[in-house]
C-alpha cells in the first residue's frame, strides 16, 4: 500500500512538471536574413530563413523563450511592441553578422533581450524619432545589451548646425528592471538617459555627444564602469557627464526624492584633445534638483573644466567617498570641486559624508556632512604617475598614499583592485600598487 502511495505520489508530481517541461521544449531558435532569396520557402531554420524580423514579430510568430538569430542586412525600425512574454526571449546577431537598424522601440512589451544589433538613423533626423532606442514606461525586464549606435559614423566636419539638426540620442528608457551593457554609443546627443526604476547602466562607452553623457532619474538604480568623453557644445544646454534630477508625485521638478543609487568606477573626461571644435565646459556628476537618498558615489574618475565635479544639491544619507575630481586644465572655469549643499529652499543636509577624495577643492555643509580624510592640493604634477598624460594611478611616493581615514568600506579601486594595499586606504579612485 505504501509503495502504490509512493508511486501515485511521484505520478502526480511528474504530470505538475510537464507544463514547465513543455515550455522549456518547445523553445526554437528563429534564423532571419533580409536577403535570403524570395523563391526559396522560409519556415526560419537556418537554411530556410525568415526574410523579415517584422513580420514574424507582429504575428506572434516567436514564442516566450525563443532567440532569433539575425544574419548581416538592413531592417529599417524594429518595432516591439504589446509583446509581453513569459520568458526570456531574445534577438540576437548571429556569429560574425552585422544587423543594422534605423530605430529600435520597445513599447508596451516584457522579457525581451536584445545582442549585438547595430542603430544608426545615419544624420537622417525624422519627425518624432528623438532616440536610436526607445523603452518605454509601459515595458519592464528589457536587455540591452553589445549595440553599436551612432548618429553618424564620423563627426569631423560637423558643424554646430549639423549637430543640432542631425544629432539624436542613444537610449531613452522609462521601463522598469531593465539592463543596459556594455554599449558602444557615438556620436548623438544625450547618451543614455533612464527614467525609470531597478535599473542598470553597466560598462558602456560614450563617446562624442552634445547633450548629457548620463541621466538618471529612477530609483535602486546601478551606473558602473561606464566612460563618458567628448563633449561639444552647441547649443545653450549645460552639459553633464551624469546629471540626476527629483520629480514629485504632481509632476514638479526638483520637488521629489530620488533613492537609492550607486554611481561606481565611472570615467568622465570632457575631453581627450584640447583642439576639438565646439569644446564644452563639462559639469562633472550635477545634481541639483531635489533631495537625493541614500546614493553611494565612489571610484569614479572625473576630469572636467568646470566647478561642478561632483555636487549634489539636497543631500540625505549621501556617501562621497574615494573618487578622483580634478580640473582639466589651470584656467577658469573651475577648479573642480566635489560639494554637498542644501539645495535653495529644501530641507537641511542629513547624515552625508565626503571620504578619502582627491579633488581640487572640497564643499560641505558645517551641519549634516562630515567631511574627512580627503586629499587637496594647488598642484597635483608628484601625486599622480602622469596627470598631464591622463594617468591618474599613484608613484610610490605620491602624498595621497595611506591616507588613514575611517573605514569606508570600499574594498576594490577604480580597476577593480582590491583595497586597501598598505596599512590602510588611499585617497582617490586608485589604490597605489607595486
Amino acid at each position: 500500500m505504501a509503495r502504490a502511495l509512493f508511486r501515485l505520489s511521484a505520478l502526480v508530481s511528474l504530470l505538475l512538471l510537464l507544463p514547465a517541461f513543455s515550455s522549456l521544449s518547445m523553445a526554437r531558435d528563429h534564423y532571419v536574413d533580409p536577403g535570403a532569396a524570395a523563391s526559396i520557402s522560409s519556415d526560419g531554420n537556418a537554411d530556410t530563413s525568415w526574410r523579415s524580423l517584422q513580420q514574424i514579430i507582429d504575428d506572434d510568430i516567436i514564442k516566450p523563450g525563443d532567440r532569433v538569430i539575425l544574419a548581416t542586412g538592413d531592417y529599417g525600425r524594429l518595432l516591439v511592441e504589446n509583446k509581453r512574454m513569459s520568458e526570456e526571449t531574445t534577438i540576437l546577431a548571429g556569429q560574425g553578422q552585422k544587423p543594422v537598424f534605423e530605430i529600435v522601440d520597445i513599447l508596451g512589451s516584457s522579457n525581451w533581450r536584445l545582442e549585438g544589433l547595430t542603430v544608426t538613423s545615419n544624420g537622417q533626423r525624422k519627425e518624432n524619432f528623438r532616440y536610436h532606442v526607445r523603452v518605454d514606461e509601459d515595458s519592464e525586464h528589457i536587455t540591452v545589451n553589445d549595440f553599436s549606435i551612432f548618429t553618424v559614423a564620423d563627426i569631423s566636419g560637423w558643424s554646430d548646425v549639423d549637430w543640432n539638426e542631425q544629432a539624436i540620442d542613444g537610449i531613452f528608457s522609462a521601463g522598469n528592471y531593465t539592463r543596459f551593457r556594455n554599449n558602444d554609443i557615438k556620436n548623438v546627443n544625450f547618451g543614455i538617459t533612464i527614467y525609470g526604476d531597478h535599473s542598470e547602466v553597466v560598462d558602456n562607452h560614450i563617446e562624442n555627444f552634445s547633450g548629457d553623457g548620463l541621466r538618471g532619474l529612477g530609483d535602486h538604480a546601478l551606473f558602473e564602469g561606464n566612460v563618458v568623453k567628448n563633449c561639444y557644445q552647441v547649443n545653450r544646454n549645460h552639459a553633464d557627464g551624469f546629471q540626476s534630477w527629483s520629480v514629485s508625485s504632481d509632476g514638479e521638478i526638483a520637488a521629489g526624492v530620488v533613492k537609492d543609487v550607486i554611481l561606481r568606477r565611472n570615467l568622465i573626461l570632457n575631453f581627450e584633445d584640447f583642439d576639438q571644435p565646439y569644446r564644452c565646459e563639462l559639469q562633472g556628476i550635477g545634481m541639483f534638483g531635489g533631495v537625493y537618498e541614500d546614493w553611494i558615489i565612489e571610484n569614479n574618475i572625473v576630469i572636467v573644466d568646470n566647478w561642478h565635479g561632483i555636487t549634489v544639491m539636497g543631500a540625505r544619507n549621501v556617501r562621497i567617498q574615494h573618487n578622483t575630481v580634478l580640473d582639466v586644465d589651470y584656467f577658469e572655469p573651475g577648479p573642480a570641486a566635489i560639494t554637498i549643499r542644501r539645495q535653495n529652499g529644501g530641507p537641511p543636509v542629513e547624515n552625508s559624508l565626503i571620504a578619502n577624495n582627491i579633488a581640487n577643492d572640497i564643499f560641505g555643509d558645517s551641519e549634516g556632512v562630515v567631511v574627512i580624510g580627503n586629499f587637496m592640493d594647488a598642484d597635483f604634477d608628484d601625486v599622480f604617475v602622469d596627470i598631464d598624460d591622463g594617468d591618474y594611478r599613484l608613484p610610490d611616493d605620491s602624498e595621497a598614499i595611506d591616507i588613514c581615514a575611517a573605514d569606508q568600506k570600499v574594498d576594490i579601486d577604480f580597476f577593480g583592485n582590491p583595497r586597501p594595499i598598505g596599512k590602510c586606504a588611499d585617497a582617490g579612485a586608485v589604490e597605489y600598487r607595486d
